[in-house]
């Protein structure tokens, strides 16, 4: 998805692969060169996206990538897990709720921002998590995802057995995080969108499940284009050329001066 992504926006894929346990504390005090190899990594890319996963190992690290994107306006895209530990850290960081988690790693957290789905066995693992495709309603048509999909609503599949907890969604919207995709009924949080941000999406759905040679899904591309500065561009002239023939330029974020006990490198954007 990155991949055609990058293609159908005229640039060239640099992708760097960060291992979310080098990003914490323990591996500061363990291995610093581990460490600072991970945050020269995370310093210097354009764009950071945190994919689907199970388990509560780099969890932290995670969260702590999730809050750079968000603090720095890095363009940052979190799928499926990845939405969740975005909304985690939001609730910690901008509500104020230190121990806010999902249930799936702390069950007795006194802030579950990250729920089991209620129909969802908990004792049984094998074949029973929310699968396949699904429709999610499109509830806000000024958003970027809106935007993105041109349309109402998006057909995507899915593959999940923990939710975001619907009774914080008011708070979080009071607060610049919107769920601008929800599903069918209106009681399930599909796609979530940051105020204030050149692109800070989460989906619960994996869109790269339906990802074609020539059709990139939506949200891969907004993430991309907005890693290469060329987002808003896209928004106002969906239909054009993309912007190879223009001459336009990725602009990379700036780059901090320096990180605890490291040299941040030079930041390098492809723009072949």
């Amino acid at each position: 998805s990155l991949w055609r992504s990058c293609m159908r926006a005229g640039h060239k894929l640099s992708m760097q692969w960060i291992e979310a346990t080098d990003l914490e504390e323990a591996t500061l005090k363990a291995d610093p060169e581990k460490y600072h190899n991970a945050w020269s990594v995370l310093v210097s890319v354009s764009g950071v996206l945190v994919p689907g996963g199970f388990g509560n190992r780099g969890i932290e690290g995670m969260i702590i990538a999730s809050n750079w994107a968000r603090t720095k306006k890095v363009p940052f895209l979190g799928v499926c897990l990845g939405m969740q530990i975005a909304v985690i850290e939001f609730c910690r960081n901008v509500l104020g709720w230190a121990d806010a988690n999902s249930t799936e790693f702390n069950s007795q957290s006194a802030h579950p921002v990250v729920v089991d789905m209620p129909e969802i066995s908990q004792s049984i693992l094998g074949g029973t998590m929310r699968l396949g495709k699904r429709r999610t309603q499109i509830v806000k048509p000024d958003s970027i995802t809106a935007k993105l999909y041109d349309a109402a609503h998006a057909d995507e599949r899915h593959r999940h057995r923990f939710e975001v907890n619907t009774e914080i969604i008011d708070k979080l919207r009071e607060n610049g995080m919107t769920f601008v995709g929800q599903d069918a009924e209106k009681t399930r949080m599909e796609i979530m969108e940051v105020a204030d941000h050149p692109f800070f999406v989460g989906a619960q759905f994996h869109p790269e499940y339906l990802t074609r040679p020539w059709a990139p899904p939506p949200l891969f591309l907004g993430f991309i284009l907005a890693s290469c500065g060329l987002l808003q561009q896209y928004l106002r002239e969906p239909k054009s050329l993309l912007p190879l023939a223009s001459g336009a330029r990725a602009s990379p974020p700036p780059v901090p001066e320096t990180l605890p006990g490291m040299e941040v490198p030079e930041r390098t954007v492809s723009n072949k």
